[in-house]
């Protein structure tokens, strides 16, 4: 069987879906991408047993055909190619051969009837979000997600979704980012999901290149299903009890604190070059209406300080500093709200001054 695609037909395509492809699997299979052809639609797959994704694209020919091929090889081929070269395929029971201008390759392939699909999802809740709003959720909190926590359930994105509200979630366990959005949705019951960490990223992947306005997400028991234009994205969901977040947000907001978001980035940045590697503590001393910053290391020390209004307490606490900026980096008001903990075994909580949408909470640390 023969076949012939252009670059700028089938790059797309791959690009959007090489991210689920890993260089080690345990089935060499799934190092492949399945191309299918059929009724002037190009459809491009890949998946790791976890997470599908499927990109598709419209193409002149009417030809109908399936097959299998390395997917980092082939974007490797393609990817520096002018986007109206032609890519012949010729395609054989155990190998490809590809050719491009005077160059050719050859490439093992499998039976395309052989790849692994995930199942179809049935009885799922649909819920339909603008694709900004269900970005800047992902964005505005993810990063808070664990990487590699023996505690499998921090290390995704806990969705929320009731009838008028839908709420995204993340925590390592030191710090907590809270998303809510409110929107009518069409459900009976509240609907709570943990999606995996390489799901979110793929996801936020694709939300950054689309510009369809809404997408749809279908969650069912044991699956995340996203459809947005020509892409799906089908991911596994991760089995565990997410914790009561709401535990650990600050119920005492007698030490509440009025700052300039600029003015306590630019002071953390300056303070972060002296952070001890190990701890990354910086310490925050409240006294005399200012707030004072201390770091140290064993290069050198940092001091810097800033006014802050009608705070005239003395408290003296401590927080990994990157934790501090990231936070302040994602928060996009001039003034932000910083509830200051009584004691270390309490939290810290900061949002902007006139929008509640997204919180962050932070445990104190000692240093």
């Amino acid at each position: 069987m023969n076949t012939q695609l252009t670059v700028k037909e089938l790059l797309e395509p791959l690009q959007t879906v090489i991210g689920v492809v890993e260089k080690k699997q345990t089935l060499p299979i799934l190092s492949h991408v399945l191309i299918q052809l059929k009724e002037n639609l190009l459809t491009l797959t890949t998946t790791d047993m976890e997470i599908e994704i499927k990109a598709s694209q419209k193409i002149k020919t009417q030809e109908e055909i399936n097959f299998t091929v390395y997917a980092k090889d082939l974007i490797d081929i393609i990817r520096k190619l002018p986007e109206e070269t032609i890519i012949e395929f010729i395609i054989e029971e155990a190998k490809i051969y590809i050719k491009t201008n005077k160059n050719s390759f050859e490439l093992n392939t499998f039976n395309h009837q052989d790849f692994p699909s995930l199942p179809k999802i049935e009885n799922s809740d649909i819920v339909k979000i603008k694709r900004n709003t269900l970005k800047e959720l992902i964005e505005n909190t993810s990063f808070s997600m664990g990487n590699q926590d023996i505690r499998a359930y921090l290390n995704g994105l806990y969705f929320e979704v009731d009838q008028n509200t839908i709420t995204v979630v993340a925590t390592d366990g030191h710090r907590l980012s809270i998303g809510e959005v409110k929107q009518q949705n069409n459900l009976n019951n509240k609907k709570t999901v943990i999606l995996p960490r390489k799901a979110v990223l793929e996801l936020t992947k694709l939300l950054n290149k689309n510009e369809h306005n809404e997408v749809n997400i279908h969650l069912s028991d044991n699956y995340f299903y996203l459809i947005s234009d020509n892409t799906t994205i089908i991911s596994r969901l991760i089995d565990g009890n997410f914790p009561n977040y709401s535990q650990v947000i600050p119920t005492d907001f007698e030490n509440t604190v009025v700052i300039d978001r600029i003015e306590f980035l630019s002071s953390l940045q300056q303070a972060s070059i002296f952070v001890e590697e190990r701890t990354k503590g910086v310490k925050l001393v409240f006294k005399d209406s200012q707030l004072h910053i201390f770091s140290h290391s064993e290069r050198g020390q940092a001091k810097t300080q800033i006014n802050i209004n009608n705070f005239d307490k003395e408290i003296e606490i401590a927080f990994n500093i990157h934790y501090l900026i990231s936070i302040l980096e994602k928060l996009n008001s001039d003034k932000i709200k910083m509830i200051i903990p009584g004691n270390e075994n309490q939290s810290c909580m900061l949002h902007s001054i006139d929008d509640e949408t997204y919180q962050y909470v932070v445990m104190p640390m000692r240093i």
